[in-house]
């Protein structure tokens, strides 16, 4: 049973790295442009992304499309979605946008592909909610509201599209990816959606009870982090630097972070509840990239005081 999006993270790196392969590729999907980055005009974008199941079909694609849609809908509809009383961008924002247009290639969106696939996966393990009652909207389901119905529904249809090679899902607003590609995040919605399913259908008897103090697998072990996310990219930034560990930057940074926190239990560094670990702490280390060179905006704050003041090299 998935209980983690942590396994998302891990069956989502082969299809990133297929998407990596062909993003040279990729060209500009035209979408209609945004013109007051209010809340009104771009959340409702931002929620059928990342709180509906896609349901939409389109013909068959063999390319990688990215509007500039998809980076404005992300960094303006995750803004309106933390602060919810808030209804339009600073000016600052909105220039920042406007500038952005004039040199944007969707051949180098990698990330923003990537942030995609992981912030639906996300949304979906811990807002499953959300999703019920959006698609209760869907016209097919109007007068539906039993889960169950509405999810074998959504299977069958999903598989359909996949036995069908003329067609596939329309899973991202403003991306378009190869059906190649679409049908295995496909594959990995519907896999969730039947095991929620079976969850619904759980019977007494498909349960053996035994009387054990054990902890669950996914916490034993797990080094408990008393320091900040911030304190916890330094240590290990030292410790890359010191050569007493590999260049983890060399590697999938996603998957290592991943690691980190199979490796480290840090739920004290959660401001929410329902903030996710792997992407907080990703967003630290991946940092930022100024005249080609990478850097850590937090180190430079002067309000954060450095706690790893020495490691010897190795």
């Amino acid at each position: 049973m998935i209980t983690d999006n942590i396994y998302f993270t891990q069956k989502t790196y082969s299809i990133v790295q297929q998407i990596e392969n062909e993003i040279d590729d990729a060209i500009n999907a035209e979408k209609f442009l945004f013109r007051n980055f209010t809340k009104e005009e771009i959340y409702s974008e931002y929620c059928s992304i990342f709180y509906e199941f896609p349901y939409r079909i389109i013909p068959k694609n063999d390319f990688i499309g990215i509007s500039i849609n998809a980076l404005e809908v992300l960094d303006a509809g995750s803004t309106f979605d933390e602060h919810q009383d808030k209804n339009k961008l600073y000016d600052f924002q909105i220039q920042e946008f406007f500038d952005r247009r004039k040199s944007y290639d969707p051949k180098n969106c990698l990330e923003t592909v990537e942030f995609f696939i992981d912030e639906f996966f996300n949304k979906l393990v811990f807002h499953f909610d959300k999703f019920i009652e959006s698609s209760k909207k869907f016209p097919f389901f109007l007068g539906i509201n039993d889960e169950q119905i509405i999810l074998l529904n959504l299977i069958k249809h999903y598989k359909s599209t996949l036995t069908n090679e003329r067609i596939q899902i329309d899973f991202f607003w403003a991306i378009q990816l190869p059906k190649k590609i679409n049908d295995q995040l496909l594959l990995l919605l519907i896999e969730y959606l039947e095991q929620r399913v079976a969850i619904l259908n759980v019977k007494t008897t498909d349960i053996i009870f035994e009387n054990k103090n054990s902890v669950s697998p996914e916490f034993q072990n797990k080094i408990i982090w008393n320091g900040t996310q911030q304190q916890l990219c330094e240590l290990f930034l030292k410790l890359k630097d010191n050569k007493w560990i590999e260049d983890f930057e060399k590697g999938n940074l996603k998957l290592f972070v991943s690691t980190l926190c199979n490796l480290f239990d840090i739920k004290k560094t959660k401001k929410k509840d329902t903030s996710d670990e792997i992407t907080s702490l990703y967003q630290i280390f991946k940092g930022e990239i100024n005249d080609g060179n990478k850097t850590y905006p937090f180190l430079e704050k002067p309000r954060y005081k450095k706690v790893i003041e020495e490691i010897n090299k190795n």
